[in-house]
C-alpha cells in the first residue's frame, strides 16, 4: 500500500510554515470546561459516529502513522502533533521501526491519486466493507476510510467483504476492531489550515472514524467542522468534545458491548468525567 501511495502522491500544500513548530511543552492546548452536558453528548455522537449497529472499531495493535506528500519541515510536526493528541487519549502507538498502519496523505489532486490507485487495484482497499468503499471513492477534497474486521482473543478475524454464507467460525467474544485507517487530503483543502487543525483532523477522521454529517452543521464545538463553509471561524484546534469521544471509545472498559451501548457510555464518561 506504502508503495503505490508514494508514487501517486504529488503537490505540497501551502500549510502555515510559522504553525509547524512543536509546542514547546509538547502539551494539548485546549481550555478545559469540565464535563459536557450528557444530552450535548449523546447528540455529538450521533451526528459524527455510525453507533446504530455492530461495535465502534478501534486500534487494539498499536499505531504506526505516516505522513506522505510533503516536505519534512510539515510532515514531522503533524506526526508529532498527531501523536501527542492520540497519546493523551490512550491510544497506544508502536515503538522504533515499524510497518504502517495509518497514513496521512496529501496530494495535488485527492480525487485524481483515489481513481489512479482504484484503477491500480491498490492493497489500500482490499478487504473493505461497501461502506468503506463508499467513502474511499466518494468525490470530493476528503476521502478517509478504516479497513474495521470482527476478531476474537485468538486472534480469528472475518473481514468485510467475505462471503455471509461461509462465516468465520470464532472461539470467544468477538469485538470491531480496525486494522488499518488513510485519510487523504486534497492540497487546495489543506491551503491556509495550520498543521495543527490538520493533525488534530485526522486524528478524528482516522483513530475515531468520526466525520462530519452529510447535512448540516455539528451541533457543537468540533474539529470535525474545519471544512464546513457554515462554521466561521473555523476550530483552531480539536476541542473537549472531540477529545471526549476519542478517549472515551480507547478507555472502553466492555469492548464486546454493541454500538448503541458503547456510544451511551461514551456520553456518560463525557457527562461525568469518568470512563465506563
Amino acid at each position: 500500500m506504502t508503495s503505490l501511495l508514494l508514487l501517486c502522491v504529488a503537490g505540497v500544500p501551502p500549510v502555515h510554515a510559522q504553525d509547524a513548530k512543536p509546542a514547546q511543552d509538547g502539551g494539548i492546548v485546549v481550555t478545559g470546561k469540565g464535563p459536557e452536558p450528557i444530552g450535548k453528548a449523546r447528540r455529538y455522537l450521533r451526528q459524527v459516529l455510525e453507533s446504530d449497529s455492530g461495535q465502534l472499531a478501534r486500534f487494539i495493535d498499536p499505531v504506526c502513522p505516516l505522513v506522505l506528500g510533503l516536505p519534512e519541515r510539515f510532515r514531522a510536526p503533524i506526526d508529532e502533533r498527531f501523536r501527542i493528541v492520540a497519546a493523551a487519549s490512550s491510544v497506544r502507538f508502536a515503538k522504533g521501526k515499524c510497518r504502517p498502519n495509518l497514513m496521512i496523505v496529501f496530494a495535488d489532486n485527492a480525487d485524481a491519486l483515489i481513481e489512479t490507485m482504484r484503477k491500480r487495484r491498490n492493497a489500500a482497499f482490499a478487504n473493505l466493507d461497501e461502506g468503506a468503499l463508499r467513502d474511499a471513492f466518494k468525490a470530493g477534497p476528503i476521502h478517509a476510510w478504516r479497513l474495521v474486521v470482527t476478531r476474537d482473543d485468538m486472534g480469528n478475524m472475518s473481514a468485510g467483504d467475505e462471503d455471509p454464507d461461509s462465516p468465520v467460525v470464532f472461539e470467544s467474544e468477538t469485538q470491531t476492531v480496525a486494522i488499518n485507517s488513510v485519510i487523504v487530503m486534497d492540497k487546495r483543502a489543506a491551503q491556509g489550515k495550520s498543521v495543527r487543525q490538520i493533525a488534530d483532523y485526522a486524528v478524528m477522521r482516522t483513530l475515531a472514524g468520526a466525520r462530519p454529517p452529510d447535512k448540516g452543521s455539528i451541533a457543537a464545538a468540533s474539529i470535525l467542522s474545519l471544512f464546513d463553509p457554515a462554521v466561521v471561524p473555523p476550530p483552531v484546534e480539536i476541542t473537549d468534545m472531540d477529545l471526549g469521544l476519542l478517549t472515551g471509545l480507547y478507555r472502553l472498559r466492555d469492548p464486546y458491548a454493541q454500538g448503541g451501548d458503547q456510544a451511551y457510555r461514551i456520553s456518560r464518561a463525557m457527562g461525568t468525567g469518568r470512563p465506563r
